[in-house]
């Protein structure tokens, strides 16, 4: 199977003002529209801006949109929106516009073909039942079948919506706004930084996991999920991945982060791609334990862990915990760092074109399982359950699916996880105060009503009461925030309306009771409670300098009752930014504790 070799298709864009939130309207040519539908690769690459140095043998062999954009975009509507208490609008296939996936004049078509029959509606699967098993304990039969189904996948016409590009496509469509909601023009559609990451992504995997079964007429098939959570064996690349020139090895990817190299789920990215991490192994290996601790295990709240809502209208709720991190620390794990935009697995729009993104969103997707199996419960909000996606399915049928059909996979999707026993290692974890860890460092912290040492810090109250925006970059920041007296089964830290650049790298580890915090800090503490993450991410009619604005919210109850802080009227909270951007300043309006 050889990639064709096809040369860039440059699409000159039209446009004209729209609305506020998406100031520019981009019209296609009609020869530009043919020449992009009639061209084919199979090759997974990236697109390059016009006159960039990136070298040849990785340029994009697929259609690239590039035009020059006047005006600018920000996200800047307040993350609980002017919602209109209606679930986000269904993707617009009709009106589906080029992805902006780097700057203001880099764009590449991820639409979907044309439908070939009317859409349908999701019906519960009735075939046998499927069980994904860790990518690290699979034999070579089942190495054999994967690579196979892969094979017949890349060797599909460009335009069948199961081809591997198009698959690829998938995920770059719905994540670099491409799409807006039906019935409301004016709104984008977002998947990620809400309460619609893991069901959106769960659609997503079942789908192309029913597509590659079908291709090589096996119904039992299903995928392997990348155990990266279990420290004993799942936690390096696969090396069924790593094998070059088969279907499923990507050689844009960090390979200075194969093994013997372990999965850093506290990733940052470094400015120099050749830099070394100065983390030794142990010390990886237990943050990782305490980070699926911290960001799974630890989390009860609904919106803490799922993400924020979002309604029609408003496109940007607030991360949840499992999509911060680890899920986003292992993106930019992989992608190279070589690449301008951290390409494959390191950016939104490419992601996808990694067959290794499908195993990494399948141990995802089994957090979600897990998250369940501890007792808690899924959203039952209308909203929520009757939000719509379309996506093709392994007969080319366009077909209509809701979250609520999502959340009882084994019984209506057909699938389960493999029992893995690792689990209770970082189910179990209860982290120790610094001081007491094997990675203890000179520090004063604070003790219980040590309130003298919380007044060297600036009080931030809620975003309400605070008449300017505190500011984050160029080093750890420590400020306090009050306690109020409170019972529930959650405690939340919330930053409040922060705003991070969107194509800004942000990434900081946040502590408490610990302001001598900095980056060489173990997370395997009680001080720790969680990270922030952006990847890069753009949209039509974007600026270097728009924005996104979020609330980050990090689940605290055990670490505060594990350092004795119950009784504290004031934390004290330190935000340590990390990687090549941590110089770059972005803001919150607050900061306020949350019983939830």
């Amino acid at each position: 199977m050889s990639p064709a070799a096809l040369s860039l298709d440059r699409i000159k864009l039209q446009h004209r003002s729209r609305c506020p939130l998406l100031p520019n309207r981009f019209k296609i040519t009609a020869n530009a529209r043919k020449e992009a539908n009639a061209a084919k690769s199979s090759n997974p690459s990236f697109p390059s801006k016009k006159g960039s140095s990136t070298p040849a043998s990785i340029i994009d062999r697929r259609e690239l949109l590039a035009g020059t954009i006047a005006g600018g975009a920000s996200l800047a509507a307040s993350p609980s929106g002017p919602a209109l208490a209606e679930p986000v609008g269904s993707p617009t296939f009709k009106r589906c516009q080029p992805a902006n996936i780097a700057n203001t004049n880099t764009f590449v078509m991820c639409c979907p073909p044309k439908p070939k029959r009317d859409t349908i509606a999701f019906k519960p699967d009735t075939g046998p039942m499927r069980t994904r098993r860790p990518a690290h304990l699979v034999d070579e039969d089942y190495i054999h079948k994967y690579n196979t189904a892969y094979a017949k996948m890349r060797a599909l016409p460009s335009d069948d919506p199961r081809s591997f590009r198009q698959q690829a496509n998938v995920h770059c469509v719905y994540c670099n706004y491409g799409y807006h909601q039906e019935g409301d023009p004016k709104s984008t559609l977002q998947i990620h930084f809400n309460w619609l990451f893991l069901p959106w992504h769960r659609w997503y995997l079942y789908y192309h996991e029913k597509i590659l079964g079908s291709l090589i007429n096996d119904p039992t098939f299903a995928l392997p999920f990348w155990n990266w959570d279990n420290q004993d064996g799942g936690s390096y690349i696969p090396e069924m991945f790593r094998r070059e020139g088969t279907p499923i090895f990507d050689a844009n990817r960090n390979e200075a982060n194969y093994a013997p190299a372990r999965v850093d789920l506290g990733y940052a990215s470094e400015v120099d791609p050749k830099s070394k991490p100065n983390k030794p192994d142990d010390q990886i290996r237990q943050d990782n334990i305490s980070i699926m601790y911290n960001n799974v295990a630890k989390v009860n709240n609904q919106e803490a862990f799922f993400g924020a809502p979002v309604r029609k209208g408003n496109n940007n709720g607030g991360d949840g915990s499992l999509e911060k991190t680890p899920h986003t620390a292992v993106h930019i794990f992989g992608g190279s760092p070589k690449n301008p935009n951290g390409e494959d697995l390191g950016n939104f729009y490419s992601a996808g074109k990694d067959p290794l993104f499908y195993s990494h969103h399948a141990n995802v997707d089994r957090m979600w399982d897990v998250w369940r199996s501890l007792g808690n419960h899924d959203f039952r909000d209308a909203d929520y359950l009757n939000t719509e996606f379309l996506f093709f399915d392994e007969n080319q049928d366009l077909v209509r699916v809701k979250v609520k059909d999502a959340i009882d996979n084994k019984t209506k999707l057909k699938y389960e996880y493999a029992s893995m026993p690792q689990d209770k290692v970082w189910i179990d974890y209860r982290p120790l105060p610094l001081a007491k860890t094997a990675f203890a460092q000179p520090v004063a912290s604070l003790v219980p009503g040590a309130t003298a040492m919380a007044a060297e810090y600036p009080l931030v109250r809620s975003s309400s009461q605070n008449a300017e925006p505190v500011k984050v970059g160029a080093g750890p920041l420590t400020v306090t925030v009050a306690q109020p007296k409170g019972s529930a089964s959650d405690e939340l830290l919330v930053l409040e309306e922060m705003v991070i650049g969107m194509q800004n790298n942000t990434n900081f580890n946040v502590f408490i009771n610990l302001p001598e915090a900095n980056e060489s800090t173990t997370l395997s503490c009680a001080e720790y409670v969680g990270s922030f993450y952006n990847i890069p991410h753009f949209m039509p009619g974007m600026t270097e300098s728009s924005t996104r604005t979020t609330n980050a919210s990090f689940s605290i109850k055990p670490n505060v009752e594990i350092l004795g802080l119950k009784d504290a009227d004031k934390l004290v909270v330190t935000l340590v930014p990390r990687g090549k951007d941590k110089e770059k300043v972005f803001t919150f309006k607050g900061a306020r504790i949350q019983y939830a």
